[in-house]
């Protein structure tokens, strides 16, 4: 398997990573998860600004990642590698090598990685299976929190405890009670037509996928709430569902052992919005 490491291309078994990194030291890094078709990346410039954003919001100068077109043509050379249109691609940057201590050295030269694997979407998806984490809250004053951070031991901790209880994914709140999202993904809730997602100052990570359902709802006149949501709300919605930039959406069949209203799932905006934004993440090419 080939890997793409501070720009070239070489086997995976070559790749090497410095002990002094600060990535595996401390976890002073980000990353950046695509979703590619027959070796393109969507959305690749939104992708690239939050890259862009990240770095900047840990004080790392954007113009030392790797721009749009180097980023196109790794993945291109990466997907050859790989069976199957679909892949999934992870862009990791960390600050690069440094001395003892939190302080970063004054000049950086940051690890940059990427990575591909094959990526197919399930024949069948009964729905998700969500359990409330009991130890894991998000914090709206989290730097972490608003970057996807090489640090992911919250998250990481969270789907252990959704685990335990039989679940497939982790629901996790915010520091005051209300809903934010899920370890990899976006909430939504549907009810009287109307769509309800937490408020992006609620300590979540506001995703692209969710972007993409608000520019949806919004260019459709489908009216759409950002607004707080408490736990017990979720179960009096007629569907709720999860979004990101790789599985795009999936609809959730319960929630701490209590059903989702599951029969109304399919309606017809529901699963336009579902075919939309699949077609967009394959880039219209054969969906």
């Amino acid at each position: 398997m080939k890997v793409w490491l501070n720009g070239n291309i070489i086997d995976q078994t070559d790749a090497h990573i410095a002990v002094t990194d600060r990535g595996l030291l401390l976890g002073d890094g980000f990353f950046e998860t695509m979703r590619s078709h027959r070796g393109r990346v969507a959305w690749l410039d939104r992708h690239h600004e939050r890259l862009e954003s990240h770095a900047a919001l840990i004080g790392l100068a954007p113009n030392l990642l790797p721009n749009i077109s180097e980023i196109a043509d790794a993945v291109r050379l990466l997907c050859a590698e790989i069976d199957g249109e679909g892949a999934v691609i992870r862009l990791t940057v960390t600050r690069g090598s440094g001395p003892r201590g939190l302080l970063p050295p004054v000049e950086c030269h940051p690890t940059v990685l990427m990575t591909a694997a094959p990526f197919s979407r399930p024949a069948h998806d009964n729905g998700l299976v969500l359990a409330t984490s009991k130890q894991v809250r998000r914090n709206p004053w989290s730097v972490a929190n608003r970057i996807k951070s090489l640090n992911y031991m919250d998250n990481i901790v969270a789907r252990c405890e959704a685990a335990a209880c039989g679940a497939e994914e982790a629901l996790v709140l915010s520091v005051d009670g209300s809903v934010a999202e899920t370890t990899i993904a976006n909430l939504f809730g549907v009810r009287d037509g109307a769509f309800y997602t937490p408020p992006a100052d609620s300590g979540i990570l506001p995703g692209l996928a969710r972007q993409f359902v608000i520019d949806w709802c919004n260019g459709l006149g489908v009216v759409l709430h950002e607004t707080s949501i408490l736990p017990n709300e979720l179960s009096s919605m007629e569907s709720v569902f999860v979004c990101n930039a790789l599985q795009g959406i999936r609809f959730v069949r319960s929630i701490d052992d209590v059903a989702i209203m599951s029969d109304l799932i399919k309606t017809d905006i529901l699963m336009q919005l579902a075919g939309d934004i699949e077609k967009s993440l394959c880039l219209g090419i054969d969906v």
